[in-house]
């Protein structure tokens, strides 16, 4: 930081005056940061050097005879700071190239922000980093204009498009108005039945009929502890009299003693009227009849109840279309990388909501609020809190070193150790924790070994997502089907879906190591493709140009930061277009290279990491614990609860830095990928896809129907799960398995289905980036620390090993239950 003394206001010129003193302390501190660079440069021959006063005028001259935008924009940047760097006969400074951790800076007199005597200035051996580069550049600028130009159409084409979509949104919210669930509050015994008017509700193009129903009602299983039940019908009054026209919906209610008990709770039921009733026949609106509802009871006491009733699209074409475009949009502009993922998953949920309004089934904005699921998002948060306040402490950086010391500095055993460790780790804590704990440990140990990060940690989020099936905890899908109430009924629990689960996926565990080793049989497809030292200055590019855009820009000093920030950006630029040597590291013995690792990575904070390595055991601990049914606090309340208590332990003077740490990006697209898939639900594609898994299943014999049954559940939910994501695709599948189970017709088993679906919904996620929430962690975290994978990258590896993994669990389902029927 330069220390200002004195401000001259000239001409409405600002000039910065500074003593000698301040300047010879500068010189002290930047000459220290010079030794550091210099130490790690020695394969780097840069000539660096700054401009005085006398070289100003013919590094202009020599500038301004060459036609070049970039380079005139090399003259405006090098303007300003060079009257930052006037300074009274004796010393000039000029804000530099590179930061301090930047290999490419040269051996030369000048640190990355100098201070040059004006005698030594005046050298002829002394020329800018511009007048070497600035040829060069030239050249590019115009071999690029072709380019630049086409380039600059596709992408105003591409905002056009973008634009309409969000217009065609718009123009539908005008022409369609909300849909709003109105609850009728109602007292009801025997005898004294309450008719609710429904014919304002309901259209003729929505010809499902839900009631939703609020009171002290018992689940369908506990029937047998009451005697008393609820009737909800639909009756048409024409002439003054009543007739119904579906058979009553009848709910099981809890006794008047108990009621108080029980609490409150909410059942749903629909009529389709487009269907032939066994007791009515076929339905057929009469424009001069009152349909109402006609709610009672067989309790003699009184039962206050709320209900609600709205009229719903059923399966349609159209529905089906509109899901398929949808999805369609979405991975198109994220394999493409058209836009931004987390952009491309906000205009997919936005154009969701449109195709829901045009079909007449528009959401209220409490409803797609709704959608989000606040559990997945808080668990997200707190994490990412945790996370960001035990990186300042070092100590992923020395869990790095002890696991670069378990593998003996070996490429391919430290990448099975860190698998391995994220697999069995995932199947105690969920795989989302898992990934954000691991990253930056991966990260740092690609570092070191010289490795590209991407590769080891798409394989490492694929064992996490393997390995977090292994439990009902361990993934998302798993504890859906897990907390289902006929599903625990059946005495599927903890231990028993464990052991089944557990032989499975250690097969497809030790199957995807030789996977992933056959796929890297040649090792320097790990390594990086281009020099280390280019690699080093790209990211560091990058995270100037993030700091940089981070900062507003309302007050004279953030905006003085930020052209420090731009200088620092400009100057990586240009030393990145210079010719480097294509050198590689020279590799150390291991011994040596350990023990200067365990030099150079110590914990910086040990008091700090204690309070932080307390409140993580803690918080982990509560995640075992909420498996229990007694503990009733959810994953998300304990990771926000976790971070809260770590800021009040760390006691940072500012928390805009941890709170900045957070991946915003990644957050909003979770959020608006979940209403994007509540908005497929919506269009009844999920139910779609149940429906032709059931058709599919019952045009089989009955002798080979448990076979099928558990293939095609398999397949449907591995490959659906790699292109929607998994959790709200399971929560509708559990629904189609109980139907299957339940129904005669069918005549299945439930446990063999269970565990398929489990399979697939969890192994599937692997098929694609978007496939689970691990991939999308894991990928932000990365893109984070400067290291993106794309979508193409993950999926080159992530498919293969979900088609082998998935054969695998497929013969072993077909073992334990067609050839050995555990079930």
């Amino acid at each position: 930081m330069i220390h200002q003394t004195k401000d001259n206001i000239s001409d409405g010129n600002i000039h910065k005056s500074y003593s000698v003193k301040d300047l010879q302390k500068e010189q002290i501190i930047f000459m220290e940061e010079h030794d550091e660079i210099t130490s790690r440069c020695k394969n780097i021959d840069e000539n660096r050097s700054w401009y005085n006063n006398s070289s100003k005028d013919s590094f202009l001259d020599s500038m301004d005879s060459h036609n070049c935008s970039c380079c005139h924009q090399k003259i405006d940047t090098f303007n300003s700071s060079y009257s930052l760097s006037q300074k009274k006969k004796c010393f000039s400074f000029s804000f530099g190239a590179a930061t301090e951790k930047t290999p490419l800076v040269n051996s030369y007199e000048m640190s990355s922000y100098g201070i040059i005597n004006e005698e030594n200035a005046s050298d002829g051996t002394l020329k800018s980093d511009f007048e070497d580069s600035h040829t060069d550049n030239a050249d590019e600028c115009q071999s690029n204009a072709s380019q630049t130009e086409g380039c600059s159409f596709f992408r105003q084409i591409k905002i056009f498009i973008l634009c309409g979509f969000i217009a065609f949104t718009l123009a539908s919210f005008i022409m369609f108005r909300e849909k709003h669930e109105v609850w009728s509050n109602v007292s009801i015994r025997f005898g004294f039945p309450v008719y609710i008017n429904i014919s304002d509700y309901l259209e003729e193009l929505y010809p499902v009929w839900t009631i939703k129903a609020k009171g002290p009602f018992l689940p369908q299983e506990y029937r047998n502890l009451t005697k008393f039940d609820a009737y909800f019908t639909i009756v048409k009054q024409l002439n003054g009299s009543r007739r119904a026209v579906r058979t009553p919906w009848i709910a099981p209610v809890a006794p008047y003693e108990t009621a108080q008990q029980i609490g409150i709770t909410e059942i749903t039921h629909s009529f389709n009227m487009d269907e032939s009733d066994a007791l009515f026949g076929s339905f057929e609106r009469d424009s001069d009849a009152i349909y109402q509802l006609e709610v009672s009871t067989s309790e003699m006491k009184p039962i206050s109840i709320q209900v609600s009733v709205a009229a719903y699209s059923k399966l349609s074409l159209k529905g089906i279309i509109f899901s398929v475009f949808i999805l369609v949009l979405l991975y198109s502009l994220i394999v493409f990388e058209i836009v931004h993922r987390t952009l491309a998953a906000m205009i997919g949920a936005t154009v969701a909501i449109a195709c829901l309004t045009i079909i007449g089934d528009r959401p209220a904005l409490e409803k797609v609020v709704s959608w989000l699921d606040i559990e997945t998002l808080s668990l997200l948060f707190g994490m990412m809190i945790i996370v960001a306040i035990l990186c300042e402490t070092g100590f992923f950086d020395y869990v790095a070193v002890l696991a670069f010391r378990l593998a003996n500095g070996e490429t391919w055993p430290l990448i099975i150790i860190l698998c391995f460790f994220t697999a069995i780790l995932s199947a105690f804590l969920d795989n989302v924790t898992t990934v954000l704990l691991m990253t930056p440990v991966t990260i740092r140990l690609c570092e070191i070994k010289n490795i590209e990060p991407k590769h080891v940690l798409i394989a490492q989020v694929i064992f996490s997502n393997i390995g977090g099936a292994a439990t009902p905890i361990g993934d998302p899908p798993n504890v859906i089907i897990i907390s289902n109430a006929k599903i625990n009924a059946m005495g599927v629990g903890f231990a028993s879906f464990t052991c089944h689960m557990m032989p499975g996926i250690i097969v497809c565990l030790i199957a995807t190591v030789f996977l992933l080793r056959f796929m890297y049989r040649d090792l320097n497809k790990l390594s990086f493709q281009e020099p280390p030292e280019i690699m080093e200055v790209k990211r560091e590019i990058d995270v100037w140009k993030k700091a940089c855009s981070s900062i507003a820009g309302y007050s004279r000093d953030e905006n003085s930061v930020r052209v420090v920030l731009r200088k620092k950006v400009l100057s990586l630029e240009t030393l990145l277009s210079k010719q480097l040597y294509n050198t590689k590291p020279s590799h150390e013995e291991y011994r040596a290279t350990l023990a200067e690792l365990k030099t150079k990575y110590r914990i910086k904070n040990k008091p700090l990491l204690i309070k932080s390595a307390s409140v993580m055991a803690i918080v982990i601990s509560l995640f075992f614990l909420q498996s229990i049914p007694r503990f009733d606090i959810s994953l998300g309340w304990i990771a926000i609860l976790g971070a809260i208590v770590l800021l009040i332990l760390a006691d940072f003077e500012e928390i805009e830095s941890i709170i900045a740490r957070v991946e915003w990006s990644t957050l909003i697209f979770f959020a608006a990928l979940f209403v994007v898939m509540e908005a497929l639900s919506e269009l009844k594609f999920l139910m779609f896809i149940g429906e032709i898994t059931q058709n599919v299943i019952n045009s089989v014999d009955e002798q080979h129907r448990l076979i099928v049954s558990v293939c095609l559940m398999l397949w449907v939910s591995a490959l659906a799960s790699s292109f929607i994501d998994n959790i709200p695709f399971a929560t509708v599948m559990v629904k189609i398995i109980q139907d299957l189970a339940e129904s005669k017709d069918f005549n299945l088993p439930m446990t063999p289905l269970i565990y398929a679906l489990a399979f697939g919904a969890c192994l599937g996620g692997n098929g694609t980036l978007i496939g689970a929430s691990a991939n999308v962690v894991c990928a932000g975290v990365a893109e984070q620390h400067g290291y993106r994978f794309t979508f193409m990258d993950f999926f080159k590896i992530g498919f293969p090993v979900m088609l082998v993994t998935t054969i695998i669990s497929n013969a072993y389902l077909l073992l334990c239950h067609i050839a050995f029927e555990w079930h």
